[in-house]
């Protein structure tokens, strides 16, 4: 760890953090603040050092944009059958945009889930059907789809 008293090397370490954080993988700039403000938290002048390293890391074109971070972790988690209000929600987390909703997607999604999980028999009684709701909104899957599957679709 480089001395508490030299804001050069400690910028430069923080520099190097980031690098090293963006060869592993594509980061926003709020995670990679994040990330870099808890890693060398220890010294109190880090705030500064940080936006100055970001700062380094935007100039190099290190960053990626936000709208193409956003759409490929998007595409990401709908490969994983998750809901658009699951997807939206990570995004504001990790400070990205938000990606619109294509409900032709979102239903086919939803009805995967739905297959994979029941036999053929779709013939649910009120209280599965609920069940059913439950499982679809805890993936993210907005309540006009969980409706459309549950009393058109099945």
């Amino acid at each position: 760890m480089p001395q508490q008293n030299d804001p050069l090397k400690i910028k430069n370490a923080i520099t190097k953090k980031a690098m090293d954080l963006l060869a592993i993988r594509d980061h926003s700039e709020q995670e990679l603040r994040l990330k870099l403000t808890e890693k060398f938290s220890e010294n109190e002048e880090v705030t500064s050092l940080v936006e100055e390293a970001i700062a380094i890391v935007k100039d190099k074109k290190w960053l990626s944009d936000p709208m193409t971070l956003a759409q490929r972790w998007a595409d990401t988690l709908h490969k994983r059958n998750k809901g658009i209000e699951y997807i939206n929600s990570y995004l504001r987390e990790k400070g990205l945009p938000e990606v619109p909703a294509d409900h032709d997607v979102e239903l086919e999604k939803a009805l995967s889930v739905i297959r994979a999980k029941y036999t053929e028999d779709y013939n649910f009684s009120r209280e599965e059907k609920a069940k059913v709701g439950r499982q679809l909104a805890s993936r993210g899957f907005d309540s006009e789809t969980v409706r459309k599957v549950l009393y058109e679709k099945l």
